[in-house]
């Protein structure tokens, strides 16, 4: 399978549904050395064994999850787009502190923002997930105040 190339208008289609159901079909859209960056819980992950390794857990951990992308502009190897990912918790959140928070059954829908970087090829060099967690622990039920 050919994924699109960033500035396709079919991209944030095919990403979105990579990003929902398959790490084989997600990692199509890195570079061998890419990395993903989740800056909400400060971690980033390298490669595409990281980078599945991390996928494959957020899908057991939401095994419902369904990630979309919709406003999406790339241009000269830089890739800016608006998501939504929305799903619910299958166990405990485990916070950047370490701690955990039962969040088991509760049900999410969170806004976000990818900031990346593409190759000549049009795979992605870097993506960085920008989100706000206080969004999710208040619809998780977890006082924040």
């Amino acid at each position: 399978m050919t994924t699109p190339h960033p500035t396709d208008p079919s991209f944030a289609k095919a990403y979105s549904a990579a990003w929902s159901t398959d790490s084989e079909a997600l990692l199509k859209f890195f570079a061998a050395e890419g990395t993903y960056t989740d800056v909400a819980m400060d971690g980033t992950y390298r490669g595409h064994e990281e980078i599945a390794r991390f996928h494959r857990f957020m899908l057991k951990f939401a095994s419902d999850s369904l990630i979309e992308f919709g406003d999406t502009h790339a241009a000269d190897g830089r890739l800016y787009s608006n998501w939504v990912w929305s799903g619910s918790f299958n166990g405990p959140l485990r916070l950047r502190s370490g701690k955990l928070i039962d969040a088991t059954g509760s049900q999410f829908s969170v806004p976000g923002v990818a900031v990346c970087r593409y190759d000549e090829s049009g795979k992605l060099t870097s993506h960085d997930d920008f989100w706000d967690l206080a969004t999710v622990l208040d619809q998780a039920g977890v006082p924040i105040g």
